[in-house]
């Protein structure tokens, strides 16, 4: 995803939490904003050292979400480390 359209879709969930919404959508909503702000960090920093392979460090160290399909849940990963998510966040 492009820079401009993640900012872009940043803005609308800011300008959507700043609405009368009611509290378990707008706890929702802040939380997809801390997520993507991470996310935009984290791709920014890549950009700029110049991380273009998945097995280089910086990308394996970060904690990764992933939907997989047999399961039909979530699988966290990070470096060599596989994890069920369990709602703990």
């Amino acid at each position: 995803m492009e820079l401009a359209k993640e900012t872009n879709e940043l803005n609308d969930l800011i300008a959507l939490v700043r609405t009368d919404i009611d509290s378990l959508l707008r706890k929702c909503v802040n939380t997809l904003i801390i997520l993507d702000v991470h996310a935009r960090d984290i791709v920014d920093s890549f950009v700029r050292d110049s991380i273009m392979n998945s097995k280089e460090f910086e990308w394996e160290s970060q904690l990764r979400f992933y939907w997989d399909l047999h399961k039909d849940d979530i699988d966290i990963r990070q470096c060599t480390g596989s994890f069920d998510y369990c709602y703990e966040y």
